[in-house]
């Protein structure tokens, strides 16, 4: 009998707490009702409203912890609501203003795989190769992962960080190439061997190196420059 009138006590407790939140208006809310609020949506997934009482929060108490957990929860938010360049500003702003903090590295991939996701598109099921896309936003997450891995080797997301690395780096250096080979059935020879020498200093260990160290060679000889045709030919042998 004494378990189910605490039970019944618990529950009106409860009701009463969220019903006086409802009710109060929200220009009176402290910036504990703000961020549970927000934080009640963030956790069912209702990244709008999260959205929504996150930025209230922020706007109502700049300031303090609670302001600090609404930026890396706000990011993630407008992550998964699909709009990364809100993301992206919510934690450029978070690293200006905390540079200290202890999750700077958890902010610094969040950053990255916001980023990365503006590499991917709704164009992904139209475009196979995702080298054929605009080459900015891949850029961008290549640069956002690389200072994860620099500046945070020991953290958990230097491992995610480095393998979604590998697949940019063949990304970007597979764009190169088709620029390289677009130039040289134009006949732009010259265009042709310096968008292939790129890859091979910028990604020389990309699965396009060996087929730009080709190009090269091919390109240079059809040039009549017999000495880097010669060079590209010495490198290619060294690294088949």
């Amino acid at each position: 009998m004494m378990l189910k009138r605490l039970s019944i006590v618990l529950i009106i407790s409860l009701l009463t707490g969220c019903s006086s939140l409802l009710l109060k208006p929200e220009s009176e809310w402290t910036v504990e009702e703000f961020y549970q609020k927000a934080k009640g949506e963030f956790d069912s997934g209702q990244w709008k409203m999260a959205i929504e009482y996150y930025e209230k929060l922020k706007a109502n108490y700049p300031y303090g912890e609670h302001a600090e957990q609404a930026y890396l929860e706000l990011a993630y938010a407008y992550h998964r609501y699909d709009e990364p360049l809100s993301a992206i500003r919510e934690l450029d702003e978070f690293i200006r203003i905390y540079p200290r903090h202890p999750e700077l590295a958890y902010a610094h991939y969040l950053k990255a795989v916001a980023s990365d996701s503006l590499n991917r598109s709704w164009l992904d099921k139209y475009i196979a190769d995702p080298a054929q896309r605009d080459a900015k936003s891949a850029l961008e997450a290549y640069r956002a992962y690389q200072i994860v891995i620099q500046r945070f080797p020991d953290s958990p997301y230097a491992l995610a960080s480095q393998e979604r690395l590998i697949i940019l780096t063949n990304q970007l250096a597979r764009r190169e190439m088709h620029i390289a080979n677009y130039y040289y059935k134009r006949g732009a020879y010259l265009a042709a061997a310096n968008r292939a020498t790129a890859v091979v200093e910028h990604y020389p260990r990309s699965q396009s190196a060996i087929p730009a160290l080709r190009l090269m060679k091919s390109a240079y000889s059809k040039l009549g420059m017999e000495e880097n045709a010669r060079a590209a030919k010495v490198m290619l042998e060294a690294n088949s």
